[in-house]
């Protein structure tokens, strides 16, 4: 099963700019998702890990979701910090939630599970994971133990390094992460939250954290705040993970955009390319130049 995974588009009020006037998050959501349009093979479906909104206003949920209804795969809806969960639910197609309001709920028509928790909290942007959730999760994994799962949760559940972010320490995810390591279909968890591209392994299970549509966030990893600035304007960005039965979990990072500095291939290089092996074609060095 191949997931495009996008995060944070922090969509705003129409003709509002986001970080002090500089981003067009709607703008570059959409560019976004044109580009997981026209990949080949297309995605299985469309993972948004949270914040979908800047302030979680009711102004901005039906901008985003006219943009994101521009997708032409299936689309997975998780909540973030920055997100209104009644809000959210009044403007966007979710599933009923939880009792207790939670956004949490499973997908269970893809060749691979895919569980949506909520670890945001009304009181502060920091994760929380309380004991409501943390039991529907386990019910969750129980029902299906040995099923390929993928869970999508906003906040990373580990510390990244990147002090400001976080705040909150690991231990909010404990429960959750316990309950991973018991579940053997757990293949793989996806964040988002950081607006940064970081991989580890948690409970024995890969991690990930996609970086954002809109802005990236500084890389600053002493103990303490340093940089002067939290964002930095890189490219909107989207993760592909592919999740094979029984092979390794596999993600790539998709910067969005046109670059310059590309190197062009040329038609003869092309045409001795096709329809050829790629450890043929690695087999010889005169073989190596894109620009031959």
């Amino acid at each position: 099963m191949l997931i495009a995974q996008i995060t944070d588009t922090h969509v705003s009020a129409p003709g509002v700019l986001t970080c002090g006037g500089t981003v067009d998050t709607a703008t570059r959501l959409a560019e976004t998702i044109a580009t997981i349009n026209a990949l080949k093979p297309r995605p299985d479906c469309l993972v948004v890990s949270g914040d979908l909104a800047d302030q979680g206003r009711p102004e901005e949920y039906p901008r985003f979701a006219e943009v994101i209804a521009t997708s032409e795969i299936p689309v997975i809806l998780a909540i973030g910090n920055h997100d209104d969960r009644a809000v959210m639910a009044d403007h966007l197609d979710l599933p009923a939630p939880l009792s207790g309001g939670w956004v949490q709920y499973t997908v269970d028509d893809h060749p691979v599970r895919i569980v949506v928790l909520d670890s945001t909290s009304l009181e502060h942007h920091m994760a929380e994971f309380c004991d409501e959730r943390l039991a529907w999760l386990e019910a969750r994994l129980a029902e299906q133990p040995d099923r390929d799962t993928v869970i999508v949760v906003h906040h990373p559940p580990f510390d990244t390094g990147i002090a400001l972010l976080d705040g909150e320490g690991a231990g909010w995810a404990d429960g959750l992460l316990a309950a991973v390591a018991d579940h053997a279909g757990t293949r793989l968890i996806l964040s988002g939250h950081v607006h940064r591209p970081i991989q580890t392994v948690v409970a024995g299970v890969p991690a990930s954290v996609c970086p954002s549509t809109a802005q990236q966030t500084t890389i600053d990893l002493a103990p303490t705040p340093s940089s002067n600035s939290l964002f930095v304007l890189e490219p909107p960005a989207f993760q592909l993970h592919s999740v094979p039965s029984g092979g390794p979990v596999v993600t790539h990072t998709v910067p969005v955009g046109d670059f310059a500095g590309i190197i062009n291939v040329s038609a003869e290089a092309r045409a001795g390319w096709a329809d050829r092996d790629p450890r043929e074609i690695y087999a010889r060095r005169d073989h190596h130049s894109p620009s031959a």
